[in-house]
């Protein structure tokens, strides 16, 4: 059967600006950063873009596995550790949506048990209502749950949504339709056929 999940699409232009607005709040808390810790793989680019934004050269990261595509697989772990010295500094772990709050409850205490941060914070560009976890900085809060879907994940959830549907046939613009009906989004007819590609491989 087909699964309904409300969805929307974050373009490159939001996850600018989302940043940029996150840099802004950083810069006002008087919080100086001496490395930026990326959550994997949400993480890296919003982590990337935040280090050229406030000059932070320091920018490392470890991996968090919980989802597959917009579907959650299993508990929250710790797949590939931190490696780097974080004792004695300060630290902003960072990911692009806090969700759940299950990934920034196990990566906090991963952290805790890499070092002594001389103080940590944690950022996310969106936050969730349903969270059980509060990052200390984020920019827009989602009261209606919806997945959302960053500009470097589309191949990812649209193939994992495309593969909870009955495929009769692979017509991009059908499946466009279907698309927009199930999850209330617009996607193009060349980001179908790229999601169909990785179900083929």
């Amino acid at each position: 059967m087909d699964e309904k999940l409300p969805c929307t699409l974050i373009t490159w232009e939001d996850v600018y600006s989302l940043c940029r607005q996150l840099a802004q709040q950083l810069r006002k808390a008087n919080f100086r950063i001496d490395v930026i810790v990326a959550i994997a793989r949400g993480g890296y680019i919003p982590g990337r873009l935040l280090s050229d934004m406030l000059g932070i050269h320091d920018l490392t990261g470890f991996k968090i596995e919980h989802y597959q595509g917009a579907y959650k697989q299993h508990a929250a772990y710790v797949k590939y550790p931190l490696n780097a010295d974080i004792n004695g500094r300060n630290v902003l772990l960072l990911d692009d949506v806090c969700d759940s709050g299950d990934t920034f409850t196990v990566g906090v205490e991963h952290l805790r048990h890499c070092g002594e941060a001389n103080e940590m914070r944690t950022a996310a560009m969106h936050l969730k209502t349903v969270s059980s976890y509060i990052p200390d900085f984020y920019v827009e809060t989602v009261t209606e749950w919806r997945w959302l879907i960053y500009p470097w994940a589309v191949n990812e959830d649209l193939s994992s949504m495309l593969a909870k549907m009955r495929l009769d046939n692979s017509d991009a613009a059908l499946l466009q339709q279907q698309i927009k009906q199930l999850h209330g989004i617009d996607v193009t007819a060349r980001q179908i056929e790229d999601a169909l590609m990785l179900l083929k491989q």
